[in-house]
Parts: C-alpha cells; sequence; structure tokens
C-alpha cells in the first residue's frame, strides 16, 4: 500500500501533499470484433505494425542517436521490440488478484516495446525520446478503435523506476499500472503506455529526468505517445482518449490543456482520469514551511521525497545541468542525487540524512520560498517568484476545446493518498474555475488504488460513449457532491 502523499492539515491550513522478448511475426487477425451494442463489426487491421519491431528490447531504453529538431518527427518510432503475448486468461488473473470487479476481460493482448520522438518542456523543446509498452488486442471491441494512451502513477524519476520495466522489486506500485491498463486492453483497445521522456537513455548529457508534474514536459510525452500509436497502427480510428492514475491524472489534464498548442494525433475525444493528482502546486514548497513539514517526516511519508523530486527534476530541465544539486543544502546534496537517481516511490533513503524536507533544502531557498508558496503572498526574491510562476504553470487552465471535452474523474473517499478535502480542490478548479465537462464518479468504500480496480469497467463503457458513439454507462450513484469537505487552502487553489 502506497504511503499517504497527502492528509488534511486542520490544524495548520496548510497544504501537505499531497516480460521476456520474443520474436515473432504475428500472423494475420481472425478475430471478429463486437461492437458496443453487440452486433458483428469488420475487423481492423491491427495484425501487424507499421514497423519491423525486430529490436533488442534493451536497445529501447539505449541511446536513441542524433535527433535533430523536427516537429514532424513527434511520434516517430526509433526502436520497436515485439514483446511475449498475453493472452486475456493471463490478465484477467492478475486483475482479479488485483481487486477487480468489472466483468470478465474479453481479449488478449500483443505486445511490443518501442521508443518515439517527442521533445522536452523546456524553452528550446529539445528534441528527446520516450519508451513505452504498447498493447493490442486480439479480439477489438469495433471496427474503429480510438488511440488509448494511458498515463501512469507516480513511480519515481529513476531509470530503474520506469513503469515499462515492471522492476520485480516494485510490486506494490506495479499494481496500479495493471489495474488501468489490462482492462483497457482486455475490453478491446489499443494502448500505448509511455514512462515519459528522461527515462530513456538516462543520465546521457542533454537528457535530464523526467519532470515531475512539469506540465508542459509529461505533456508532450504524453500526446506524441498518442502520435507514436497511430503511427504503429495507422488503422486506429482519427479519436484519441487520455486516461490516467494520480499523477497520471495530472499528465493527462495537462496534455489537454496544452493539446491544442501542441498538437496531438487527432482530437480529443475524452479524458478518463482515477483520483487525479490535479491539485496546486505551490504544494511542493509548501511542505518545506516547517510548521507543515514537521507533520511529514521523511522516514515516515513519501511526501519529502516528492518534494525533492519536483524540485530537483524541474531545475534540472529548466535551470541546467547541475541545477538540481544546487537547490539543496551543500552537505546533502550528494545523497540527494543519489536519491534522484537511483530510488523509486516508498524509499526511505533521504531519512538517513535528514528528519524533513526543508532540512534538505538550501536554506535561503527555504526561507525565500516556504511561506509564498504555502499562504500565497507576495514574493521579495527572484527566486521565489521564478518558482511561484513555474508552481502555477504546472497546474494549466483548460480553455478552448479542452473546456468542453469530456472528462470523466473517478475517486474514492477512502483515499488516504489524496484525501477528500483535497481531492475537492481538484473538482473545484476544474468544475468552477475551468467550467470544464467534467463527470464526477464517486464511491464511498474505494481508496486510491481501489477506485481503479472498481471503475475499470465502467471508465471502458465511458470510453465507448465518448469514442465509438456507444450509450453512455448508467449515471453512478455518487457524483461529486458526495465529497462534503471543503477545499483545504491554503496554498491558494490557482
Amino acid at each position: 500500500m502506497r504511503t499517504p502523499l497527502l492528509s488534511s492539515l486542520a490544524a495548520l491550513a496548510l497544504v501537505g501533499v499531497a516480460a521476456s522478448c520474443t520474436e515473432s511475426t504475428p500472423a494475420r487477425l481472425d478475430v471478429t470484433p463486437v461492437d458496443d451494442g453487440g452486433t458483428e463489426a469488420a475487423a481492423p487491421d491491427l495484425s501487424a505494425p507499421s514497423s519491423p519491431c525486430t529490436d533488442p528490447s534493451d536497445s529501447v531504453y539505449g541511446d536513441p542517436g542524433p535527433l535533430a529538431p523536427d516537429a514532424d518527427a513527434r511520434g516517430a518510432i526509433v526502436k520497436c521490440a515485439k514483446e511475449a503475448d498475453l493472452s486475456k486468461e493471463e490478465m484477467q488473473t492478475k486483475v482479479t488478484e488485483l481487486g477487480a470487479t468489472g466483468k470478465p476481460l474479453t481479449s488478449g493482448a500483443r505486445v511490443y516495446r518501442v521508443a518515439y520522438r517527442t521533445e522536452r518542456g523546456d524553452t528550446a523543446s529539445t528534441p528527446s525520446v520516450s519508451s513505452a509498452l504498447v498493447y493490442v488486442p486480439d479480439t477489438p471491441r469495433a471496427e474503429k478503435l480510438p488511440v488509448v494512451v494511458a498515463a501512469r502513477g507516480s513511480r519515481g524519476q529513476a531509470a530503474r523506476c520506469a513503469v515499462t520495466k515492471f522492476d520485480a522489486a516494485l510490486d506494490g506500485i506495479n499494481g496500479d499500472a495493471w489495474r488501468m491498463v489490462y482492462p483497457l486492453v482486455g475490453y478491446g483497445y489499443a494502448v500505448i503506455l509511455p514512462d515519459l521522456a528522461g527515462y530513456a537513455n538516462f543520465g546521457a548529457a542533454g537528457n535530464p529526468p523526467s519532470a515531475y508534474a512539469q506540465a508542459s514536459d509529461v505533456a508532450r510525452s504524453t500526446l506524441d505517445g498518442g502520435r507514436a500509436l497511430k503511427k504503429l497502427f495507422p488503422a486506429l480510428d482519427d479519436k484519441v482518449v487520455l486516461v490516467g492514475h494520480s499523477q497520471g491524472g495530472h499528465s493527462a489534464l495537462s496534455a489537454l490543456a496544452l493539446a491544442e498548442s501542441y498538437g496531438t494525433a487527432a482530437p480529443i475525444a475524452g479524458v478518463a482520469v482515477y483520483a487525479p493528482l490535479w491539485l496546486s502546486q505551490r504544494s511542493w514548497g509548501a511542505v518545506l514551511y516547517p510548521p507543515v513539514g514537521k507533520d511529514f517526516p521523511l522516514a515516515e511519508s513519501s511526501v519529502g521525497s516528492v518534494a525533492v523530486w519536483y524540485h530537483y527534476t524541474q531545475a534540472e530541465l529548466l535551470d541546467g545541468p547541475g541545477a538540481g544539486r544546487k537547490m539543496f543544502a551543500a552537505d546533502k546534496q550528494d545523497a540527494v542525487e543519489a536519491f534522484v537517481k537511483n530510488e523509486c516511490w516508498g524509499s526511505t533513503a533521504l531519512a538517513e540524512s535528514a528528519t524533513y524536507a526543508n532540512e534538505l533544502f538550501d536554506p535561503t531557498f527555504v526561507s525565500e520560498i516556504s511561506l509564498p508558496a504555502a499562504a500565497g503572498g507576495a514574493c521579495s526574491a527572484e527566486i521565489c517568484q521564478r518558482w511561484v510562476d513555474r508552481y502555477i504553470a504546472d497546474r494549466p487552465r483548460l480553455t478552448g476545446a479542452a473546456a468542453t471535452t469530456p472528462i470523466l474523474l473517478t475517486y474514492g473517499l477512502k483515499d488516504t493518498t489524496i484525501p477528500p478535502n483535497r481531492m475537492k480542490c481538484a473538482l473545484d478548479r476544474l468544475l468552477l474555475d475551468d467550467e470544464a465537462n467534467v463527470t464526477a464518479c464517486i464511491d464511498a468504500e474505494e481508496t486510491h488504488g481501489g477506485i481503479v480496480s472498481a471503475r475499470a469497467e465502467y471508465v471502458s463503457d465511458w470510453i465507448a460513449s465518448v469514442a465509438l458513439g456507444a450509450a453512455a454507462p448508467p449515471a453512478c450513484a455518487a457524483n461529486a457532491t458526495a465529497i462534503a469537505e471543503e477545499c483545504a487552502t491554503p496554498p491558494p487553489n490557482d
């Protein structure tokens, strides 16, 4: 079970935060898909990818070679490896172990490991690649399938934390991705699961780690994941659906917000998010305010780890190599750098160097940023304003087409990672401030991970309604009004 990321701070009224490789030539599919209404439909040609997919699996994570700036190359497949197929029985066993309650899965999957072109979220739009897993159903749900991009939750920023590696030592967090992805492909959708730029070719010059919750950085990899899936299987429809859990909910909503300016494989037909981390990003600076940080000792909570990931990776991306280290106290820099480069979610390695997160950071940064981040007051120094501007930019507004795109938000009231008074902030921002087209589906008994298992079938049917013309699933028994708490502020819900 994950360590709580956020908990209520009523007394202080300040935020806490938040397969083995097999080379084979797939035979042409001889299946007849069944559309949502149960009538036979012609099978889309998903029998073989457009790329040979004969690369070794490990090459996906290696040096991609020279990458000249080229906006037209976004989503281009750089490497592709064929992985072992998954039967529907294998996937069913896994999701059942994880608490799935929906109808039985109807499809197995062919699996590919790819690296695709994307850009980083810096001012230079630096060319990069993202590694990803692609799942193609052997029994497609309909004649034309949308492009589905699955955005995973928090895992850590190190190379070994990449979701596509499914490191056996990280079984506690691998379940979140299986809960989300297996039902999507198991109910007949083609899905890409990106790592995000920074994980492949990790540590190479000019390739900083993935910037945690940096909206532009995660959005580009997410949107280009859709392009990559469409390029690999051109028979897919010209519609994109984004699905995300927790931090992946932030990635999906950031991608929606930036889709018009950055571009996407096709129009976004809908966005489904489970317990999204759609909170004020001031949260990561607020936890450095000592009265708040004392409730989140590094040995007991992942909050401090996330604050480290956010600031270190942002600085490396936006301020240049070595800037991440400089965010921290001189005698803590080696320990922090080792943590970012080697540790994944749930690690308490930082507790060997400090008791609280603020003790790790440069004292001047803490004194300049922590209170303005938490309370929203004016900055007295350039470094403070620079980071407040970044916090605000990392929860972008939904405007234009993004404000009218259907969004399904599912959430469990027993979530201790993002508790109800924090999810209320996310809903207020979406429903009240951005007037987005949101349908909320609230389950009284579900947790942060449990909501994915409980609502995977519902999400699959909802996708059919926005992308395949099927009828919408019945309204959930509880909607946004089921969250009785008010949005817990400060920090300002901006």
